[in-house]
């Protein structure tokens, strides 16, 4: 009877989540791949499972990472038309989510993985008419030692586009990194530090008449830095942290600070001939290719109460964090522009409800007002599913 009722679960979990996932091509996705136990999970964002031994473990699955409408697996594709020239809205379709998988070596001294996510973007044509899809490939490496106590992950996603006419040939590239190191001191003080570390460079390279031109669209550093510290009352657990947050603008491109591969995927996919034409290419997410006087970049520090309470059923983390912002939006004509001060504010929480040993229910929310510019200033996250815990093979 409790194999029937697990297997239902699951297979309506399947069937009502619209959005799946296992591994994103993020360092937080990867981070606990070398500490999870064989599990499958099946949520709003994640379809996938992850099985092994003590010394051998291996993933595979689906991540949605934000992408699609409503965060469906399927988008509409608009730039496909049919024969008779109307529009493909609801006849053709792009497959978007984010294919993950990975292998591990693990033990006490220390543990190592191999990951690689597969982002597919929408479908375009060439000059020549050929229709490809635009992918961004992300390998990862993860990493822990001394038991578990310093664990790292590193992704790198890239992207590539390349298309070609008679009198010439052109590429666009983007390429970024996030790399995160965490370490669990295990005192109970200051029980964990972690680091965080991103870097993003977009850019075009174009060859016509036997001259070569290479051009930087949006280039970008930040890093985010994190002291936690513990405490108990009574049956509750309190690890207060403080956040440090900075992301910047590098390069003759200064208005974006957060450059990425996923957020480049879609911009030269359109009409053919934009990757020969260097004044087409990026014109969705980046701007065009300018120098400016004063470049742009944010500052956050925010100190934050992570609450945990736990039951035999039921377990509950709330995070409410309340801090300082500085925004320097940029500007190309003024050199003297001033910084905006604001508050960043947040509410994060995590509910764990277990109704028979080895399943779980989870139900993830975020609110809080730290939208990238032009973003809703308000926004409100969620994601929900189950957790199957397996048996060690």
């Amino acid at each position: 009877m409790k194999k029937v009722f697990l297997t239902t679960i699951a297979l309506l979990s399947i069937a009502s989540a619209s959005v799946f996932g296992m591994y994103g091509v993020n360092s937080g996705d990867w981070i606990g791949f070398l500490t999870h136990g064989n599990q499958f999970r099946a949520r709003v964002q994640q379809l996938g499972f992850t099985l092994g031994n003590d010394t051998i473990k291996g993933t595979f699955g689906f991540f949605n990472n934000g992408r699609g409408a409503w965060g469906s697996m399927l988008s509409a594709n608009t730039n496909e038309v049919t024969t008779a020239g109307t529009s493909g809205r609801g006849l053709f379709y792009d497959f978007t989510p984010t294919i993950s998988m990975g292998l591990a070596y693990t033990s006490s001294l220390i543990s190592v993985g191999v990951g690689y996510n597969a982002t597919i973007g929408k479908r375009w044509t060439k000059i020549d008419g050929k229709k490809t899809e635009a992918v961004v490939h992300t390998p990862v490496l993860v990493l822990n030692a001394m038991d578990n106590a310093f664990r790292m992950a590193i992704p790198i996603q890239v992207v590539n586009l390349t298309d070609k006419a008679t009198d010439g040939k052109g590429s666009v590239t983007a390429v970024s990194l996030e790399a995160q190191f965490r370490y669990y001191s295990g005192l109970d003080f200051l029980p964990q530090i972690r680091l965080l570390i991103k870097y993003g460079n977009y850019g075009a390279q174009l060859s016509q008449g036997g001259n070569k031109q290479k051009i930087t669209f949006a280039e970008s550093f930040g890093f985010e830095f994190r002291l936690y510290f513990g405490a108990m009352v009574e049956e509750v657990a309190l690890q207060p942290f403080v956040k440090l947050v900075y992301n910047g603008a590098l390069g003759k491109q200064h208005n974006k600070t957060g450059v990425t591969a996923l957020s480049a995927l879609n911009d030269s996919a359109g009409v053919p001939g934009n990757l020969i034409n260097p004044n087409a290419t990026a014109l969705s997410t980046y701007s065009t290719n300018a120098a400016w006087k004063q470049s742009a970049w944010d500052l956050t520090l925010a100190p934050a109460l992570g609450i945990t309470a736990n039951s035999d059923i039921v377990s509950l983390y709330v995070e409410p964090s309340l801090g300082l912002k500085i925004t320097q939006e940029g500007s190309a004509t003024d050199s003297k522009v001033k910084e905006l001060y604001g508050l960043a504010w947040g509410t994060y929480a995590e509910i764990y409800i277990t109704p028979i040993k080895n399943l779980e229910w989870y139900f993830e929310a975020d609110v809080g007002n730290d939208a990238n510019k032009g973003g809703t200033p308000v926004k409100f996250a969620a994601s929900t599913g189950i957790t199957w815990y397996l048996p060690a093979l």
